[in-house]
């Protein structure tokens, strides 16, 4: 595990330090196409309303180079369910309340002088406010005698999500719609405040993962 972290990690790094002759050959084109004088983007990704979330990316040209910096926000919203009775929004993950946010900040980079293909890298962050109905046990004290009761209620878990990105893209190079398809690998590693509540960590999916997860995706989106 240490070293497929390590592995992520120096994949990044190396981006972040990719090799001028690069650049050099992408200022050798004579005259840019219509896309390349794009600076900015706006996406959303339609695959996070599989996990109630809604995410929106934004993304800003590096003065005038083939390098991006990405932004990307999301939110995650499962409404209150006050009947004793979870949602199932996948299999291992029964949920009654979900309120949710998370950042993720990436460096992209298109190594093709058309500017279609592309490596990203970069580090996000999520924050889980989780409540479900679930049995426990209860104890009370009467006479100096402790009691153990079985009951059914509310149980509220918090998670923090800390993770790093490497992965590869294909962006249709298009003056105005933006269409992009990636897949890669990544690291999460998942903080949770209730030790003896659901730890939410049955699928690489799940809210409360932690380890190696196969990253794919599309985005739709805008060039300005």
């Amino acid at each position: 595990m240490k070293k497929i972290l390590s592995a992520l990690i120096a994949v990044i790094f190396a981006i972040l330090i990719w090799p001028a002759q690069i650049q050099a050959q992408y200022e050798t084109v004579a005259e840019k196409l219509p896309h390349q004088k794009k600076k900015i983007t706006i996406a959303t990704q339609p695959f996070y309303s599989y996990v109630n979330a809604v995410r929106l990316d934004v993304e800003k040209r590096i003065k005038d180079t083939p390098a991006w910096v990405q932004l990307g926000v999301s939110g995650h919203f499962l409404a209150d369910k006050n009947n004793e009775k979870n949602w199932i929004i996948f299999p291992g993950d029964e949920i009654s309340y979900l309120r949710g946010a998370g950042m993720e900040l990436n460096y992209k980079y298109f190594f093709n002088k058309q500017e279609s293909l592309y490596f990203s890298g970069g580090g996000s962050y999520s924050h889980y406010n989780i409540k479900y109905f679930d049995t426990y046990w209860h104890s009370y004290t009467i006479d100096n005698l402790v009691y153990h009761t079985k009951q059914r209620g509310k149980i509220g878990q918090k998670i923090n999500k800390l993770g790093i990105n490497a992965y590869f893209g294909y962006q249709i190079p298009k003056p105005t719609f933006l269409f992009d398809i990636f897949v890669g690998l990544g690291y999460r590693h998942s903080i949770r405040s209730n030790d003896k509540a659901e730890p939410f960590n049955d699928a690489t999916i799940s809210l409360g993962y932690t380890g190696v997860v196969f990253i794919t995706g599309v985005r739709f989106g805008v060039k300005l």
